[in-house]
């Protein structure tokens, strides 16, 4: 794990994090409207389909600087829905740079753990705009449930990068350079 690395191995993987997330998350951001419709499509199947609600419609309205602002409309009958969904989507830049910035990977798995996490994330995302949609009126009741979602948000790619790229190294016992014990 990481007494495997030297402290420069270390200092060149933030390097390349910071140096990765910094290219990523903006490009990111200039994509969301292009993945805010697949969470509308896949969204409003689930809200239509599972919680049979009401749903009629639902678009995109990008909004703001690199469409940082950028709102999923959903239509219940006449009434809509609106909610920004930008700050829930950027978790996913970090987890990708993380994993690429790691060192020590193999291609294969960092390719299936990168692939892995970014599913992860994506359902997480599904996830936590249908059950904010379908239980709004409880959240907006209870304004800590919210809060601490975004804050589970905030760092599921943190701990899925270190599941990922470090739960095989948990499960495997460490060998200890053990002293040769004396033949009777």
């Amino acid at each position: 794990m990481m007494d495997t690395f030297p402290p420069r191995t270390w200092l060149f993987f933030g390097l390349r994090f910071l140096a990765l997330a910094l290219l990523f998350v903006p490009v990111w951001w200039l994509m969301a409207p292009y993945y805010g419709w697949l969470l509308v499509q896949s969204c409003g199947l689930l809200l239509r389909d599972v919680w049979s609600m009401p749903l009629t419609a639902g678009h995109i309205e990008p909004q703001g600087i690199l469409h940082t602002e950028s709102v999923l409309v959903f239509y219940l009958g006449e009434q809509a829905t609106r909610m920004q969904f930008v700050k829930l989507i950027t978790n996913l830049p970090p987890f990708v740079a993380l994993m690429l910035a790691t060192p020590g990977l193999g291609a294969r798995h960092r390719l299936i753990a990168t692939l892995l996490g970014a599913a992860l994330l994506c359902v997480g995302h599904v996830l936590f705009i249908v059950l904010a949609l379908a239980f709004a009126p409880t959240l907006q009741r209870h304004t800590e449930i919210p809060t601490a979602l975004a804050q589970f948000f905030l760092t599921l790619p943190f701990l899925l990068w270190i599941v990922l790229a470090y739960a095989h190294t948990l499960s495997k016992p460490r060998r200890e350079k053990a002293a040769p014990q004396p033949r009777h």
